[in-house]
Parts: C-alpha cells; sequence; structure tokens
C-alpha cells in the first residue's frame, strides 16, 4: 500500500511488485484489492526465505496463484538455485502465469558453482512465458566481484532466454552491499558491450515495459 501510494504522488514510478501473504485463505481478496491499481503489476513471495523448498508446490497456494492469473499479475520468483527445479513444475502447473525469475535466481558466484544452477535456468527458460531478471550478480560473487566472474553467468542468462526476455534491474540499494550503483551500471555496460543497440535497450528497459504492462 505504501508503495502504491508513492506511484500516486510520483508519475516517475510505472509499476509496483508487490507482496501478499499467500497462505492467507484471504489472499485472493487482498490480490483483487491490489490489483484494481492500475500501478499494481506483479506479486513477490519471498520465497528464497521460506524453510520449506517445496512451499511454492503446496495444494494450499492454488487460490493465490489463480487470483494473481486472474487479475493479469505478474509473479516474481525470489528464488535460489535450490527451488528452481520446483519452480518448473509450478511453470507448468500455470502455463498462463507470467513469471519472472528474480536476481538470476542467486548462482553462488563466489564459489563458481555455475553447472547445475546453468542446467535448471536453460531448461526454465525453454518456456516462453519465463523471463529472468540480470540482476544481483554482484551481491552473489561478493567484494571481491570483478566482470570476469560475473561474465559466464550473465552470459548463459542472455543466451538461453535470449535478449527478448531478460530485464535489467539494478537492485539498489543491495546492490551497494558489494558494489555502488555506478559500479554496477558500468559492469552492465561491459556484460552488453556484444549486443546491438535495440537489444541493449531491450534488456534496460524495454522488456520490463513489455512484460509488466508499463505504459
Amino acid at each position: 500500500d505504501f508503495m502504491l501510494s508513492l506511484a500516486d504522488e510520483n508519475a516517475f514510478i510505472r509499476g509496483v511488485v508487490g507482496w501478499v501473504d499467500f497462505e492467507s485463505p484471504d489472499a485472493p481478496r487482498r490480490i483483487a484489492e491490489l490489483a484494481a491499481h492500475p500501478r499494481s503489476k506483479g506479486l513477490r513471495p519471498m520465497i528464497q526465505d521460506i524453510p520449506d523448498p517445496d512451499w511454492m508446490l503446496h495444494p494450499q497456494r492454488d487460490a493465490a496463484f489463480r487470483a494473481l492469473i486472474d487479475h493479469g499479475l505478474v509473479f516474481d520468483a525470489l528464488v535460489l538455485p535450490r527451488h528452481l527445479k520446483n519452480l518448473a513444475v509450478l511453470v507448468d502447473r500455470y502455463p498462463e502465469m507470467a513469471v519472472v525469475i528474480d536476481h538470476c535466481a542467486k548462482p553462488d558466484i563466489a564459489s563458481g558453482a555455475f553447472e547445475g544452477w546453468a542446467e535448471d535456468m536453460a531448461s526454465l527458460a525453454m518456456r516462453q512465458q519465463v523471463s529472468c531478471k540480470l540482476s544481483g550478480l554482484v551481491t552473489e560473487a561478493g567484494r571481491s566481484w570483478n566482470r570476469e566472474k560475473l561474465q559466464p553467468f550473465a552470459d548463459h542468462v542472455l543466451a538461453v532466454f535470449g535478449p527478448e526476455r531478460v530485464i535489467w534491474g539494478s537492485d539498489w540499494p543491495v546492490c551497494t552491499l558489494a558494489a555502488s550503483y555506478s559500479e554496477w551500471c558500468e559492469a552492465t555496460a561491459a556484460l552488453l558491450q556484444r549486443f546491438d543497440a535495440a537489444d541493449r535497450k531491450a534488456i534496460l528497459g524495454g522488456n520490463a515495459g513489455r512484460i509488466y504492462g508499463l505504459t
């Protein structure tokens, strides 16, 4: 409600992805209430912090997911690599649901854990309703991050989802745990340098406008 009030006061806030208690019996009504606001664009349960890795698949979540779909909201999947196989099951259960994977599913860049994450992300990318945010990489690499550490992970996401289903995200202010906003912007420019101007424009804003229905 607070974020939507800020959107009412500031035209530059084009959309809000909010939070609803998916476990509440009242979730469908609450989702309908939020969806009535024109700047309400999606919902993001904090799955990364939920101890049960199967949480998203419990039948008790069905009403909330159905309400999200019925009201045309995007499901932001704030997940970790251990959730990706379950996320694929969820996507197949609700094929009409638009899904955006947040922060590239937070791969463990610091320890170089690539293969399992890469395989699961490629599998999800085969489902055309799934997109991915290119964000959060510097914090997963840690304070010793550099572009060379990020490049294989960014390249993989861009290869399997394509430039038409990748959304750049600042992850500000969380990115400042490892890098300044300007440093992440500079790293982004280097990570995307092989793409032409049209693809960079899509990744840096156009895809977000289309996928979230921003005006």
